[in-house]
This record gives C-alpha cells, sequence and structure tokens, in this order.
C-alpha cells in the first residue's frame, strides 16, 4: 500500500503527541520501542530525515525551553489533524482483515453466487462509508494542509476505483450466468 510518508515519520507524529520531545529523546524512544517489537530501529540520522519532512509539511514544529540548547518537537495542529486522518485510515484497513476483507480477489472464489452477491454488497457499504468518512475530513481541509489533501485524495481514489471494480464483477458474473 502506498504510504505519503514513512512508518517511521508517522511514529514519531504519534510519540509527539503523546508529549513533546527532541531528537536524542526520539531516538531512544524509537530504540526502546524496536526492542519491544513495536517500531524499527532508528538512528539519530534517519529521525533528522523524517523530522526535516515532518517539519517541511507543517506537521511539527520546534521550540526551544529558556537556557536549553536542544529543539523540543511538537506536533501542530495540522499534524494533529493529518494524525486523525491516517488513524482513520489505518483502522479501517484492520477493520477490513477482521472482516475477512483481506483479499478482494476472494469474491472470484467463492463458490455460490448469493454468497459472492452478499460479499460485494458488504464490501461496497464498507467502502461507501469510508468514503463519506474522508469526503466528511475533506470538507473541512485548511488551505495550507497539502500533506492532509493528497493522503486523502489518493485513498479516496482508490477506494472509487475498487467500487468501479466492484461494479464490473457483479456485471460480468451476472453476464456469465445469462450465458448458463
Amino acid at each position: 500500500m502506498y504510504r505519503l510518508i514513512s512508518a517511521r515519520a508517522l511514529y514519531i507524529l504519534r510519540s509527539l503527541n503523546h508529549t513533546p520531545m527532541t531528537k536524542k529523546q526520539l531516538s531512544r524512544y524509537l530504540n526502546f520501542m524496536s526492542i519491544l517489537g513495536q517500531a524499527d530501529d532508528a538512528d539519530l540520522a534517519s529521525i533528522d530525515r523524517d523530522v526535516r519532512f515532518l517539519q517541511r509539511w507543517g506537521l511539527i514544529q520546534w521550540a526551544r525551553q529558556q537556557q536549553d540548547i536542544h529543539r523540543i518537537y511538537h506536533i501542530t495542529e495540522m499534524g494533529r489533524r493529518f494524525l486523525k486522518d491516517c488513524i482513520l485510515i489505518e483502522s479501517n484497513r484492520f477493520f477490513e482483515e477482521y472482516r475477512g476483507f483481506t483479499s478482494v480477489a476472494t469474491i472470484l472464489d467463492l463458490p455460490g453466487k448469493n454468497e459472492r452477491n452478499q460479499y460485494i454488497n458488504m464490501r461496497r457499504a464498507f467502502i461507501n462509508k469510508m468514503i463519506g468518512e474522508l469526503r466528511k475530513s475533506q470538507s473541512v481541509l485548511g488551505k495550507k494542509e497539502r500533506a492532509r489533501g493528497l493522503l486523502i485524495q489518493y485513498h479516496l481514489y482508490r477506494l472509487q476505483g475498487e467500487l468501479g471494480w466492484l461494479r464490473d464483477i457483479s456485471g460480468s458474473q451476472g453476464a456469465q450466468n445469462e450465458q448458463k
């Protein structure tokens, strides 16, 4: 699946959503989480690259405390909205796996016509709900939220393409059944 930002950058964004940190603290935190198996191992150089990327998109900012030489990074409001959309998309991916939607091609493997139609209708309802949520999120986009706009637009195109594919499959199944 295409990702607008790397998994590490998304993890940095999630970490900063909880508490502001310096790059060194982020590195230690990500290394600790990699020991637990929840994140990739991270060195300071790779974190620096991801932090600069997140800053360019306006998802995080830095500030200095008085008499402190280290930059402390925190998530911006735009970053919180971006993270919310990312979590929505990721949670729906997990829901798809839970509901058995891991492979849409399994529709073709189902033996009965009723089972196929039921699966197609279930999938259509799920995709329409997801499209509705993404359009609702898209309607409140700010002018400077390019990253969030790209994320939402990509997933809208992907889901609309899948709806078209499901429509084609259900139409071709009807034609095949009429020929028999």
